[in-house]
């Protein structure tokens, strides 16, 4: 890109740098929180503890993070039905290297990926239901083949808790969250970043190093610019407005120029003057968001100056000139017919 003398025309070009810089520490925002969610993650399975180690008072024992280092393939005995089909969580029971009976509720692709013993799961502890017990007592003694467990014994040899492998208790999911919003800003600045950039590139290489040296002159010798709040330069033959990323005519390219408002919802968010060059396009100058008084003066102010500096511009908008200048758009060229494709699509 073409080096700039002025430094208000190189502080826009610094500008869109700045914005690149700016989203590539919300990218390396988003790969750190999404590392320290993984190792918070895992840094809460290595506090879990053993369920064999889980003792006392039942309303002590749920919403702890624990463990099971299961010695036998797990042993399904009841799933839900949600709409119709088979719920993909379901309820295993699943003894330990000690021979202590547990139940687990867990998915069915956690299920998929445990070997047949010596496998670790990690989970939270719940309080078994009632109609999960029954159903878990019924399985196991049609299994065994006896009556061995009872609702009366069930707390004694199984315990009052399950272990649900679907979750774990962790502030891993504040961090994605936070990596996700940090993404979010990432694209947003590198959006903005890649207009602005081909924007300035599209000025620039319409203007020779020489024209660029001069209006680079013009800008310096203006002294106090009264629209400096606005990134506006109403310099000697140049309008140059920096406000959102840059742009440079001449007062001569100018044709048409109007005060522009911006309205969400009925509000009025922003106020500019909007001009139109010779080529049929509009651009916003004058961005009254950077200032907080007297802003409908200033956007006539501009508007004057711009009438001094071409006095063939049309001032206000008006439906007839929207029109006017429509009908003048070069419509788009035509791929030309060859002679033997004419002939054939007579034929």
């Amino acid at each position: 890109m073409k080096k700039l003398n002025s430094s208000e025309l190189t502080k826009a070009i610094r500008h869109s740098l700045i914005i690149f810089i700016v989203s590539f520490f919300f990218l390396i925002g988003t790969l750190i929180l999404i590392y320290i969610g993984y190792q918070e993650y895992h840094h809460a399975q290595d506090k879990a503890i053993g369920m064999n180690e889980l003792t006392g008072d039942i309303n002590k024992l749920e919403g702890r993070n624990a463990y099971i280092d299961i010695a036998m393939s797990p042993f399904l005995f009841a799933s839900y039905k949600q709409d119709g089909k088979e719920s993909d969580n379901k309820f295993y029971l699943v003894m330990d290297k000690d021979n202590f009976l547990y139940v687990v509720y867990m998915s069915s692709k956690d299920y998929q990926k445990l070997n047949k013993k010596n496998e670790r799961i990690t989970g939270v502890t719940e309080k078994i239901t009632t109609d999960i017990k029954e159903l878990a007592i019924k399985a196991y003694n049609k299994e065994l083949g006896e009556e061995y467990l009872t609702i009366e014994n069930f707390d004694e040899f199984v315990g009052p808790i399950m272990l649900n492998t679907t979750y774990i208790i962790d502030n891993s999911e504040l961090y994605y969250i936070g990596s996700i919003v940090c993404f979010c800003m990432f694209i947003v600045f590198m959006f903005h970043f890649v207009s602005t950039y081909f924007k300035n590139r599209k000025v620039l290489k319409k203007y020779s190093k020489e024209d660029l040296e001069k209006i680079g002159m013009q800008i310096y010798g203006m002294g106090h610019n009264p629209y400096q709040k606005m990134k506006l330069y109403l310099t000697k033959d140049y309008v140059v407005d920096l406000s959102q990323g840059l742009t440079i005519l001449k007062y001569d390219e100018i044709i048409w120029a109007y005060p522009y408002e911006y309205r969400y919802n009925g509000l009025l968010v922003n106020k500019n003057v909007k001009i139109v060059d010779t080529e049929n396009q509009a651009y916003d100058i004058a961005n009254t968001r950077y200032i907080k008084k007297d802003k409908e003066k200033v956007i006539d102010e501009v508007i004057e100056k711009l009438k001094r500096k071409n006095k063939n511009i049309t001032i206000g908008y008006s439906d007839e000139m929207k029109k006017s200048l429509k009908s003048k758009k070069k419509p788009r060229k035509k791929k030309n017919i060859k002679e033997e494709d004419k002939n054939s699509s007579l034929e």
